[in-house]
């Protein structure tokens, strides 16, 4: 089976600032993988490669196996994406919005019917629905968008500081049916500052910084830093520098 996510040597440069240099790493089925690292590690830049929103200047970026340049419209079809800032049209509902969604991937349409009502109840939006989403609350329209990015059941989700924004049940919430879709094969890149959440929720931990990898930690080897009485935030401290380039 494929890798759900899988990068070698990836560089992007924008003019004469190398955002990410020969960065590899992979994400396979049914692992959750957090990406951590300073303002302007390189973390974005990343994400948008893996997302199709930039090309990158070296390397090769696959998602569930297809070349996210030369295979970009299956690649993105394997890919939920759900970015930092929740951008939603407002002037359609809820239901609209997920239908858009379904629509743009090429979905069945009694089946995503289907998925769209169990998304809607299990992030408890069915009442909200046939509402024009610039009615929604924070919190809420981060769950329709993060509804909409696992229509289809995508290969791989990437989901850009999506915990924040929300309150302790709507958190709740999401992690359930991440979980659950993890259970299911799917694979989930999480970029977050929320160290503590990483260190509780991930398989693994890859830590960047001036676009290069620093540190990879493996099950066994967060579960050794946990025993020896350390945290990801004690990690990420070791392995950063104090100043940091602009963000990209």
């Amino acid at each position: 089976m494929a890798a759900a996510l899988e990068i070698v040597g990836l560089r992007k440069a924008f003019h004469r600032t190398v955002a990410v240099r020969d960065l590899s790493m992979t994400v396979e089925p049914g692992q959750l993988v957090g990406l951590i690292g300073p303002n302007g590690a390189g973390k974005s830049t990343t994400v948008k490669v893996v997302t199709g929103q930039l090309l990158a200047d070296a390397g090769l970026v696959k998602v569930g196996g297809f070349d996210v340049v030369t295979h970009a419209g299956v690649a993105r079809a394997k890919t939920g994406y759900v970015p930092q800032k929740t951008e939603l049209y407002p002037f359609l509902t809820g239901r609209e919005v997920l239908r858009f969604v379904a629509d743009v991937r090429g979905l069945d349409k009694a089946d995503s019917d289907d998925a769209m009502d169990e998304l809607l109840d299990r992030f408890r939006l069915t009442d909200a629905q046939h509402r024009m989403t610039r009615e929604y609350s924070e919190g809420m329209a981060r769950k329709l968008a993060i509804s909409a990015a696992l229509l289809g059941d995508p290969a791989l989700l990437v989901l850009d500081e999506s915990l924040t924004g929300l309150d302790p049940r709507a958190a709740a919430e999401v992690k359930a049916v991440v979980q659950e879709r993890l259970q299911r094969g799917t694979a989930v890149l999480l970029v977050s500052h929320l160290l503590a959440a990483l260190e509780r929720l991930c398989d693994s931990v890859v830590l960047i910084d001036h676009g290069q990898v620093m540190s990879t930690l493996a099950p066994q080897e967060l579960t050794r830093m946990r025993e020896s009485g350390l945290s990801l935030e004690d990690h990420f401290l070791e392995h950063t520098e104090r100043q940091h380039p602009a963000a990209h």
